[in-house]
């Protein structure tokens, strides 16, 4: 993909209420930076900070976010629709009241977060750590959570119908009032070493 614009190993500090288009960030740093209400579009960040960076009400649409530090940032009332999220680091970062919609969330750490009565319909969060987390109410319809870590994450009356939860580490995680089909239910209980005959 050929981008308008590209920045290598750059700071950025303030780029709040700003719209971007088709622009690629390589190793950038936005540590601490105030990017709320910032607005992208087919945009690539790849290995970027944003450790404790304010994205509050910010919104992106078919961008990348490849490896990046999200550590303690604050995206509160963020969308991230059709985003490509994968392996990076959300940890003690503040996810309240935002929206994902579709995309793929693989491999990133998104521990102890409070992701509850959200659409997550068809969302990839393979190989995600998600323990810890709250999906409580959530739609999960056709989601991927294969090779998941799910220690102590709870589902209580999510709906689980069709999600792929195959190889997921599911120890301790809460399932009362979930909805899933018979054959989730019997590879949910082959993970506890359940036969069913």
């Amino acid at each position: 993909m050929t981008y308008s614009q590209q920045h290598t190993d750059e700071s950025f500090e303030h780029l709040r209420g700003e719209e971007h288009k088709g622009r690629q960030f390589l190793r950038c740093s936005f540590r601490g930076a105030d990017l709320s209400e910032l607005m992208t579009t087919a945009c690539e960040f790849v290995e970027c900070d944003f450790s404790a960076a304010q994205l509050k009400a910010s919104t992106h649409k078919s961008s990348s976010f490849l490896n990046c530090n999200f550590t303690h940032a604050n995206v509160f009332a963020s969308l991230f629709e059709r985003c490509r999220v994968i392996g990076s680091d959300f940890s003690g970062a503040n996810l309240q009241d935002g929206s994902i919609k579709g995309g793929d969330w693989s491999y990133c750490i998104l521990r102890q977060q409070k992701l509850i009565k959200r659409d997550l319909r068809g969302i990839k969060f393979k190989g995600a750590d998600l323990g810890g987390s709250s999906f409580a109410e959530s739609d999960l319809r056709e989601a991927s959570l294969e090779s998941a870590v799910l220690h102590a994450t709870d589902f209580t009356k999510a709906d689980l119908r069709g999600t792929d939860l195959t190889d997921a580490n599911l120890r301790n995680a809460e399932f009362k009032g979930a909805r899933m089909s018979l054959q989730q239910a019997i590879q949910f209980a082959g993970s506890y070493g359940i036969r069913i005959e």
